[in-house]
């Protein structure tokens, strides 16, 4: 685990050109949207990212990791669930230099000098959560209902074509 708190808003261009390194942790609370999809806000992400110019251009390197509390859809109750992420990103200004980065990277597009580093790594992290999640060994939930009841008595319903059934012993066939 990393010492150090990760700072709340970066500036990833003027990082990028003093060749900024951060390493550290940041509360899981911090992350609002991915919070929510978890069952706990408790726990910390923690990151070791570097920043560089390449070019004229921004990017983004380095991993994070958490271990989030999610629903186990088989018994419901809280998995711990680890998520690990690669990040390479590149921040652009326009759409059309999003277009002209490489297919290594992902854009990220700027829009204040200044961002909240929790965004761009809660952004990353949403994308690694699993469709479902579930414990690999765990009882599935009781079902809240009658056991194994078998139908004591099942009523006959009147047949709707009855009626047609009657009509058509009264009809005579006419041969030319």
């Amino acid at each position: 685990m990393f010492e150090h708190p990760l700072p709340a808003m970066i500036k990833p261009l003027k990082l990028a050109r003093q060749e900024g390194k951060l390493q550290g942790h940041m509360p899981l609370e911090q992350l609002t949207l991915l919070a929510a999809d978890c069952v706990s806000n408790e726990g910390t992400v923690e990151a070791d990212l570097t920043l560089k110019m390449e070019g004229p251009r921004a990017e983004i390197h380095g991993s994070a990791s958490a271990t989030v509390k999610l629903v186990c859809q088989r018994c419901l109750d809280a998995a711990d669930v680890p998520l690990k992420v690669q990040i390479a990103l590149g921040f652009v200004q326009t759409e059309e230099q999003a277009k002209e980065l490489p297919s290594s990277l992902e854009p990220f597009l700027l829009e204040e000098e200044e961002i909240p580093l929790a965004s761009l790594l809660e952004q990353e992290l949403i994308l690694a959560l699993p469709i479902v999640a579930y414990h690999s060994d765990c009882e599935p939930f009781p079902y809240q209902g009658e056991e194994d009841q078998a139908p004591s008595s099942v009523e006959e319903k009147p047949n709707p074509f009855a009626v047609l059934e009657q009509l058509k012993g009264k009809v005579k066939k006419t041969d030319n």
